[in-house]
């Protein structure tokens, strides 16, 4: 069996969507079991200052717990895709790109109200393209 080495750019990309899909996965199991007092908060007070601006999250209180599951179980499939990946497994790319484009579909699902997503739809896209052309070192 021949001993294939990963190469810098997917090593790269592997650890960048370790480390997003790893901090997402904790904050969206976090905001799950915690979402009845976030709930409670946003019905208190619906608008934020940040940065000097106010901001508006009254749409918090309105969306379901799970959501956050959701989008934290589509997160976790993103992480395994890269971790099979970074094993060189070709099947993590198909996981990563599922996962992405599920997480582009269930904030529209929940939060109809939500804009286009075109800033995150680039992103993945181009992950999933550099993802792709990585795949000629994978098995």
């Amino acid at each position: 069996m021949e001993n294939k080495e990963r190469p810098e750019l997917l090593t790269i990309l592997c650890i960048l969507t370790f480390i997003g899909s790893g901090i997402s996965i904790l904050v969206n199991g976090f905001l799950f079991l915690i979402y009845d007092q976030i709930r409670d908060v946003f019905e208190q007070q619906d608008s934020y200052l940040l940065f000097g601006s106010e901001i508006d999250l009254s749409f918090l209180a309105n969306i379901s717990s799970w959501f956050f599951l959701w989008m934290g179980l589509a997160q976790l499939i993103s992480f395994s895709g890269a971790l099979q990946m970074f094993q060189l497994k070709k099947r993590g790319f198909h996981l990563y790109a599922i996962a992405q484009i599920t997480l582009l579909i269930i904030p529209k699902l929940f939060i109809p109200s939500l804009p286009f997503p075109f800033l995150e739809m680039m992103i993945s896209a181009v992950f999933i393209l550099l993802y792709y052309k990585n795949r000629q070192f994978m098995s």
